[in-house]
């Protein structure tokens, strides 16, 4: 354990063992009947303490902490600091205890419930973790806490129908999160719909998950797929165009799709259309244009090659590349797009979670629309 990590701890078994005497003694309170002996167990937990051996200390105050009204608020703040810490066991054991005392007051029952679920759902109980939040979202000050940890239950669970239920529920007390979530599960749900070939379905969740929020591009793609299996491939390319302008994140893994669509005359006017809209804006939505073309294996297209320069030239980490390699732009390009066939091409900017592939929900952190466009090309 690192000296920061035993100062941490020797800080919070200090205020623990406050607390626990406070509580044990009355301290604050005016005693009567003269005073009382340190029980010995008391002097060994501080011994463990003194001599760095936390988590003996911890065993031993735990032992002798009564559930009264002084120490019951330590219980929740040791049980915390344990879940935090990743000993989800010792959380648990912690709140199963509070519960197990038939003097604790009511509100403080519901508190540890709602602690024991969250223990639960560290601990990857789903389960358990879902009956409890269920039981706790009956109790009206603590009903928004538990719905919000019940929505993510079910998102783990991958049960969009239950997760829209909990965010709707949240919204009838004026506690939803913002709309595109509520888009996403919409989407999750017409993906399903789609792949089993309800499309009526599949559309009537689409025109829902629109009505959610502005502008959201995923609703867009899975509208292009579903006019790619009509055979309608005019109406897939103007969606697929469309979610990319709404976010230029999606170019590296949807460029190719719309092109695949299309003529060669007609790739070339939609090339010349997104250099266009890029060039309007600044040099890093023209960046990631052109790692969507490296990508996609486009970087001998004419219409691309000013924009291609124009990056190579200015980006600090492919100047030296470029001057390297004057007057051999197609090997240049060539080799980048090999390259960044390997390369991370997407960062969670929650989490700092880096993949190859784009998600709309980061695997790691649970974020929604949290990727954005991030390519580490190793140069050798």
């Amino acid at each position: 354990m690192s000296d920061l990590s035993l100062l941490t701890w020797a800080l919070v078994l200090a205020a623990l063992v406050t607390g626990i005497l406070a509580g044990h003694f009355g301290w604050g309170r005016r005693l009567t009947g003269g005073s009382r002996k340190l029980h010995p167990d008391y002097l060994a937990g501080l011994d463990f303490l003194v001599t760095e051996q936390p988590d003996r200390a911890l065993d031993m105050f735990l032992k002798l902490m009564d559930a009264n009204e002084d120490t019951v608020e330590t219980h929740f703040a040791l049980g915390s600091l344990y879940r935090r810490r990743g000993e989800v066991e010792r959380a648990i054991r912690i709140h199963q205890n509070l519960l197990a005392r038939e003097a604790l007051p009511l509100e403080h029952r519901e508190q540890a419930l709602l602690a024991l679920a969250r223990d639960y759902l560290r601990a990857g109980l789903l389960d358990r973790a879902e009956g409890l939040f269920q039981q706790v979202s009956a109790v009206p000050r603590l009903r928004a806490s538990a719905l919000d940890a019940l929505r993510g239950v079910y998102e783990l669970q991958r049960d969009w129908q239950q997760a829209l239920g909990a965010l709707r529920s949240l919204a009838s007390i004026g506690a939803a999160p913002p709309g595109n979530i509520a888009a996403h599960y919409l989407c999750e749900l017409a993906a399903a719909a789609t792949a089993a070939g309800e499309t009526d379905a599949a559309r009537r969740l689409l025109r829902e998950a629109r009505a959610q929020t502005t502008a959201f591009p995923r609703a867009a793609l899975l509208r292009a797929d579903i006019a790619r299996r009509a055979g309608q491939r005019g109406l897939a390319v103007r969606l697929l165009l469309t979610a990319i302008e709404q976010s230029s994140t999606l170019l590296q893994a949807e460029l190719p799709n719309l092109l695949q669509l299309m003529d060669p005359a007609g790739r070339d006017e939609v090339l010349e259309h997104l250099v266009q809209r890029a060039a309007t804006r600044d040099i890093e939505e023209l960046k990631k244009l052109v790692f969507a073309a490296f990508t996609a294996d486009l970087g001998s297209a004419a219409v691309l090659r000013p924009s291609i320069e124009k990056v190579l030239s200015q980006d600090p980490a492919l100047q030296a590349v470029w001057q390297a390699g004057e007057g051999q732009y197609e090997r240049i390009a060539q080799e980048i797009g090999a390259l960044m066939a390997h390369a991370e091409k997407y960062r969670c900017n929650e989490c700092g979670f880096s993949v190859r592939s784009f998600y709309w929900q980061c695997p790691a952190c649970h974020a929604w629309d949290s990727f954005e466009t991030y390519a580490i090309i190793k140069l050798r």
